[in-house]
């Protein structure tokens, strides 16, 4: 289904406002929705936002929701959904209305658009393939079965995919979810809502393991997305330190290996970049008792994706060595 989005808001034109567009997006896409376009004005209380048929998703602060509602609601139908006390959708002939507090939680999203339950649903977090590819592999999935839709939702590296198809009878083979599965083996990393962060934190607190970091061009950033709303994981990690030491290969494996003993935790992660130009030249070390792995990359973005993306690796990377049955501990 396909939506206009409108914000109407002096606040947010002002920049007194924010809306996550990310997070929006992903919400979106979770739930199969395109949208047509973006309209961001003050708000007018006079101004007729609702001429054409189609279907809008209006924004606006929950303060003046009640009247931009009351002033447009000659073009509306009488048939309504309240959704929360909070959200409220209009039927216009075969288009849907939709005004939403500008301050809400978009999880309530899940709730305006149900899905539709004749469809079986997947949903996959990637690591490591660009977006054109990604594409090219879903798009070769639907040519093989004629049912299926998808959508994604991409930044940095990682990718989340829903997947929709008709449901089979019981007892089938699921042959999408097998072929999703075999396309994608080397690049999933979760099979539901599970961010990076929330995995690592899982993991280490279910085998009572510590990690410690050592970060250098990535300035703590590592951390940073470890304990993004994830406060009990600051338990389980022993020692953080930030330098601006560049390590060579031969370097990074003594380095892991004394800070390894010094912090006294079951793994230690270090990292290490320099900026070259317009590319990132990154290295990071995954140690435990047994082994130390070194990761070379080069990322070319701007300064920020690139970090974004170098981050995104270490957790990808991390999730891999903790998922391993032959941890030393």
């Amino acid at each position: 289904m396909e939506y206009k989005v409108i914000i109407l808001s002096d606040d947010f034109v002002n920049g007194q406002v924010c809306f996550d567009f990310n997070k929006f997006s992903a919400v979106c896409a979770y739930n199969f929705i395109d949208i047509s376009d973006f309209l961001i004005e003050k708000l007018d209380l006079n101004k007729n936002y609702i001429e054409k048929d189609e279907n809008l998703i209006i924004f606006c602060n929950n303060i003046n929701l009640d009247n931009l509602i009351i002033n447009n609601i000659k073009n509306l139908s009488g048939e309504k959904i309240l959704i929360n006390d909070q959200v409220v959708i209009f039927k216009k002939r075969e288009n849907q209305i939709i005004f939403v507090p500008l301050e809400i939680d978009f999880n309530i999203f899940e709730k305006v658009f149900a899905r539709d339950l004749s469809y079986e649903y997947l949903q996959f977090g990637l690591f490591g393939l660009g977006k054109e590819r990604i594409v090219e592999l879903l798009e070769n999935l639907k040519n093989k079965f004629n049912d299926v839709s998808y959508k994604i939702f991409y930044r940095d590296l990682l990718c989340n995919v829903y997947i929709k198809y008709q449901k089979k009878e019981e007892n089938l083979i699921d042959d999408v979810k097998l072929e999703v599965v075999s396309l994608f083996s080397n690049n999933i990393y979760s099979e539901n809502n599970l961010e990076l962060n929330d995995i690592i934190s899982n993991i280490l607190i279910q085998k009572n393991m510590t990690i410690s970091l050592f970060e250098n061009i990535t300035k703590g950033k590592i951390l940073t997305s470890l304990l993004e709303n994830n406060d009990k994981l600051i338990n389980y990690i022993n020692s953080i330190k930030v330098d601006n030491k560049f390590q060579n290969d031969d370097q990074l494996v003594n380095f892991s290996l004394d800070y390894l003993k010094e912090s006294s935790s079951n793994l230690v992660v270090i990292s290490c970049g320099e900026f070259k130009d317009n590319y990132l030249e990154f290295k990071f070390a995954l140690a435990d008792k047994n082994e130390v792995h070194i990761y070379n990359s080069t990322f070319i973005a701007k300064r920020e994706d690139s970090l974004s993306m170098a981050v995104n690796s270490v957790m990808f990377h991390l999730i891999k060595k903790l998922r391993q049955n032959d941890f030393a501990f």
